[in-house]
């Protein structure tokens, strides 16, 4: 009896057929992402055992990585979609206007995130969701909302980054200096990236209404609607600038990513 192997084009057609076959499988079993994109996560997942001479076991580990990737996008999309729902609950009732300006942080952080990493992408929208949650009456406990919203997100379990991000937006270290809160702020992180300079650039471009605005209104309606007194007055001799150079840095990323 003769024995026929099969060739390695023979061994490459099947393992084509098992690939689409999974793809079809997983495609059916989720609404995360699209065809295209699931297709790119098979042939990068694949393409780890290009040259294998053995390949019956490379489905099962590509389906592995797959599915390891769309819990992780899983896990995304419902942070995203808490961090919205909790900024409603906080806020719109309670304190509309404050509401509405941060629906319009989100909506710019939605047209920043793809000039990110895809990574970042979901932090960057989550923290323009809470950054001002702070604000909320039932949050208050150092009457700094940048500090007040991240301990409410450390104690809620939400990824440290965010919580940091919430805690350093709009300039905090600053403000917080001249109030007596440095100590406490520096329990986070001021990661000092793109992301961060992005979360600025929404809040400073974006009016208490939720409209867009450029950076320069933006400061002389702060100044105008909490008066020099206010520690965040204040502190703009000190953040003004470093505020304006996160916006700045934003618009290049934007730019370039538009190029």
């Amino acid at each position: 009896m003769t024995t026929t192997l099969a060739s390695p084009q023979d061994r490459l057609s099947r393992l084509d057929r098992r690939m689409r076959w999974l793809e079809a499988r997983l495609a059916g079993g989720q609404d995360l992402v699209g065809p295209e994109v699931l297709h790119d996560w098979v042939e990068q997942a694949r393409s780890k055992f290009d040259g294998a001479t053995v390949t019956d076991f490379v489905p099962v580990l590509v389906e592995r990585e797959v599915r390891r990737r769309l819990r992780a996008t899983r896990g995304e999309v419902d942070l995203v979609a808490w961090a919205r729902e909790t900024a409603q609950r906080l806020l719109a009732t309670g304190l509309p206007r404050r509401w509405a300006h941060t629906q319009g942080v989100a909506r710019q952080a939605v047209a920043v995130a793809p000039a990110l990493p895809p990574r970042d992408r979901p932090v960057l929208v989550a923290s323009a969701w809470l950054h001002d949650i702070g604000y909320a009456a039932e949050l208050a406990e150092t009457g700094m909302h940048q500090l007040d919203g991240a301990a409410f997100l450390l104690r809620q379990g939400i990824p440290r980054r965010i919580c940091a991000l919430v805690a350093h937006h709009a300039g905090a270290s600053a403000v917080a200096e001249l109030i007596g809160l440095s100590g406490r702020l520096a329990g986070y992180a001021d990661e000092r990236t793109a992301v961060r300079d992005a979360l600025w650039y929404c809040d400073m471009t974006t009016s208490p209404d939720g409209e867009p605005v450029s950076f320069a209104k933006r400061m002389a309606e702060l100044r105008a609607r909490r008066g020099p007194d206010d520690p965040v007055v204040r502190a703009l001799a000190a953040n003004e600038k470093e505020r304006a150079a996160a916006v700045r840095r934003t618009e290049k990323l934007l730019a370039a990513a538009a190029a």
